[in-house]
């Protein structure tokens, strides 16, 4: 069955001078005696998001840092596994930290992702970091609660584990003295 546009329009926030209106098809109603759910499965969420996928002013190259379409693709389909996994109910919250000059474009890429899957974008700027999570008073708890943290506490590291989903036993108070911790993604100058 094929989807036919909506006749709703919904303008997002141009990026520089770019503006390109998306179209969102209809949500079929699904009949009920025949589903035990009306929640859309991780499927029908991928193709939905798929054919959206040209009508995203974020995906359009002048609106790509530098051009990298190919590194917004990566992102993108990395924010995409993360919010999956969030909505099937792994965990109830992802982290992404992008590099500066990519900050702008993966808000506007999380804002899209988050809403496609129900998720609430929480922007942490002091860390630099977006965060998809759930609508529930948990995971608004925690976010909440890891705000007033002071960073790099037990506490602060334990509730970021929470919202992710690492297990209690596999929690690491020490994370921060990792190699690598608290620097973030920068793109690589890829060669091909």
């Amino acid at each position: 069955m094929e989807l036919e546009k909506s006749k709703d329009v919904y303008p997002i926030p141009a990026i520089g001078q770019l503006a390109i209106v998306l179209y969102y098809p209809p949500i079929m109603e699904p009949d009920m005696d025949t589903v035990a759910s009306a929640r859309p499965t991780c499927g029908t969420l991928y193709r939905l998001f798929e054919e959206q996928c040209p009508f995203l002013a974020f995906l359009h190259p002048a609106a790509i840092p530098h051009g990298d379409v190919r590194l917004a693709d990566r992102a993108l389909g990395h924010m995409r596994g993360q919010a999956e996994k969030v909505y099937l109910g792994a965990c109830c919250a992802f982290m992404i930290r992008p590099a500066s000059d990519w900050f702008a474009w993966a808000q506007a890429a999380m804002t899209y992702t988050c809403e496609h899957y129900g998720l609430v974008l929480h922007i942490a700027r002091d860390e630099g970091e977006l965060w998809g999570r759930t609508a529930d008073s948990i995971a608004k708890h925690a976010m909440d609660a890891l705000e007033k943290e002071p960073k790099n506490t037990e506490t602060w590291h334990a509730l970021r584990a929470e919202l992710c989903g690492i297990p209690r036993e596999q929690l690491d108070t020490e994370y921060h003295q990792r190699a690598g911790w608290g620097t973030r993604c920068e793109p690589l100058n890829w060669q091909i």
